[in-house]
């Protein structure tokens, strides 16, 4: 439902918001990202991993006091050095840009306890309501206050706030809270563990949204608009896999000691792609109508790099997947390795192609640095475990590749038709014991 909200609120965005306005935005949202880490550091996937095994609420307690101490000391800091530099650089969008990166740190924390207690429904709720919120923060500022660029940046900003005092009344966050348990040994013990995510978390951020930075400065913020319009579509493939690897995590670390946890972690590798394909082969089947029916026109160019990110998007919803059977086994500095390969190979194409291909070199470096990252990963892993795909899964992939070549043939609607009705039959096959759970579960409800 979260992303759905998002998918339906990009073509209102776009529109209230010029392509320059718009790459704007999303080059802050990029920057926000970045500092994320650093100011975290990584703590609330410390917290996920360590409290999740803690029946003790006093440890848990000490993780989660230790994990906000640590935000509030770093982001302190980092309004410090904001402060310093409005001083010699006068920013007018400077007190939007700290409220949204409060909200973001402050959400990104809460979210990480919530996990750890394992009150995922609160959660999935707490996602909607912020969404929701957003939404119309961002509606009322843009259309009745005319804030543009500042009014969208403020209400992103309301939304974490809103979503983030439905978590704390929920799941009374103040009773995880005693400032007298935080110690030197559990600071050392979370920063261990999380700090090799670091890194981890700061490669994605440049195979992701890097594209963004040198697209912003070689070809300018209006190229940056249409591209961060082709990168909505497959993020929303993205975010509903993240559903799953929220699950997936928690899932890998109940069977880590398992004696079949290999014949699980392959079932569930066969089940993944399988639903990936489901999920990016139904966008790619109505690329051609978001941007030529949905999207305002400014932003039609992006229909040529949207299929080459979708497509990049399975392969970092696999990764996702290797590495949380990483994280099961307590090897975050395996996936640390892997993902800063990965970054590397995005920035060198990202420098070698952007003048001569322009967004498209963009495109194809996330592409090939998920390609990358994703078989590190398989090849590290299955040194110790097998993972064989199903035959059917090798017709799922043909299926696929039929469907990204259709992709660049947008002139046949009735072709481009007969691709979606495709696709929606694909997509109930492959999904059908899911659905068909989901209908019984309903009729027990309602009965």
């Amino acid at each position: 439902m979260t992303k759905g909200i998002n998918l339906l609120m990009i073509p209102l965005f776009s529109s209230w918001l010029s392509t320059e306005n718009y790459g704007l935005f999303d080059l802050i949202v990029t920057y926000i990202s970045l500092l994320l880490p650093f100011i975290t550091l990584s703590n609330s996937d410390a917290i996920f991993r360590f409290a999740v095994d803690e029946e003790c609420k006093q440890k848990q307690k000490c993780y989660v006091s230790t994990g906000l101490l640590v935000n509030v000391v770093n982001f302190s800091l980092t309004c410090f050095i904001l402060f310093v530099i409005y001083c010699f650089i006068d920013w007018k969008y400077i007190l939007p840009f700290v409220a949204l990166l409060f909200g973001e740190i402050f959400n990104n924390h809460l979210q990480g306890v919530t996990r750890a207690i394992k009150k995922l429904t609160i959660y999935s709720i707490g996602n909607v309501i912020t969404t929701l919120s957003i939404a119309l923060a961002v509606s009322i500022l843009i259309l009745y206050f005319h804030l543009g660029l500042e009014g969208i940046l403020w209400g992103y900003a309301i939304g974490y706030f809103i979503g983030e005092l439905f978590l704390i009344y929920t799941i009374k966050y103040w009773t995880y809270l005693d400032f007298h348990l935080i110690n030197i040994t559990t600071i050392k013990e979370m920063i261990c563990y999380a700090y090799p995510l670091i890194p981890n978390n700061i490669s994605w951020w440049i195979i992701n949204v890097s594209d963004r930075v040198f697209i912003n400065i070689f070809l300018g913020a209006v190229y940056n608009g249409i591209y961060a319009i082709s990168n909505k579509i497959p993020n929303f493939c993205a975010s509903v896999f993240n559903v799953f690897s929220i699950s997936w995590q928690e899932a890998a670390i109940d069977v880590v000691n398992s004696k079949e946890r290999y014949i699980y972690y392959n079932s569930i590798y066969n089940r993944t792609i399988s639903t990936l394909i489901s999920l990016c082969g139904g966008l790619l089947s109505i690329n051609y109508f978001l941007f030529y029916y949905i999207f305002d026109k400014r932003y039609y160019e992006g229909i040529l790099y949207s299929p080459i990110l979708i497509t990049s998007i399975i392969f970092s919803s696999l990764s996702q997947y290797f590495g949380g059977i990483q994280i099961s086994l307590k090897r975050p500095k395996e996936n640390g390795f892997t993902t800063i390969i990965g970054a590397v190979i995005n920035v060198i194409i990202d420098i070698l192609l952007i003048n001569y291909i322009g967004i498209f070199a963009a495109a194809l470096s996330t592409l090939l640095s998920n390609i990358s990252i994703c078989f590190l990963r398989y090849f590290r892993l299955k040194k110790e475990m097998t993972f064989k795909l199903q035959k059917i899964v090798y017709v799922y992939i043909i299926y696929y590749s039929y469907l990204f070549i259709m992709a660049y043939y947008w002139n046949n609607l009735a072709l481009n038709c007969l691709n979606v009705i495709i696709a929606i039959c694909f997509f109930f096959f492959i999904n059908k014991n899911f659905i068909i759970n989901i209908i019984k579960k309903l009729k027990i409800y309602n009965n």
